[in-house]
């Protein structure tokens, strides 16, 4: 399994309680009652349905969760020019927005970040500053150790900024 799916798997595990199996490269989710949910995008829409986490979110809310899942399973590519256009679409969306939905983090922002990090691994310095709403909400998630599980953190500035703490 590629790191972004490995991390995805564990956000859903430790959001769910319960382990989930990998089948060949399919993760599987036994959700009781002997029903099973196979795929990343058909388990972080279950998720949308059952989870303490994302329960009070409004039907349009859960909608809207739903077709950015898709949205990062079906657009983001390794393709050049499709990365471009993706992230020209997801900068103009984040441009008044901190979150993909409500106003808190939801599985959407999760699977988006995951579906996205590799892209921004690669981007340079200048690339990441053009796109300066979609960085600065991948740069916010990035920052939730519970979302990038074991993926590595991506580097936004050229030159550490001071933060208040000596490094000694």
């Amino acid at each position: 399994m590629a790191a972004p799916m490995v991390a995805t798997v564990g956000y859903f595990q430790a959001v769910c309680g319960k382990q989930l199996k990998t089948n060949k490269s399919d993760p599987i989710l036994d959700a009781g009652n002997g029903k099973k949910i196979s795929g990343l995008s058909n388990i972080a829409k279950h998720l949308l349905r059952v989870s303490d986490d994302f329960k009070n979110l409004s039907l349009e809310e859960r909608i809207a969760a739903e077709q950015w899942i898709e949205y990062a399973r079906t657009e983001v590519s390794t393709d050049k020019e499709a990365v471009r256009m993706v992230l020209k679409e997801l900068n103009a969306y984040l441009q008044d927005k901190v979150f993909f939905v409500a106003d808190r983090l939801t599985v959407a922002d999760v699977f988006m970040f995951h579906s996205l990090h590799a892209v921004f691994a690669r981007l340079t310095f200048q690339e990441k500053e053009k796109h300066i709403n979609v960085s600065r909400w991948f740069s916010n998630i990035q920052r939730e150790q519970a979302v990038r599980q074991n993926l590595s953190g991506v580097t936004f500035l050229r030159t550490p900024v001071y933060d208040g703490v000596a490094a000694h």
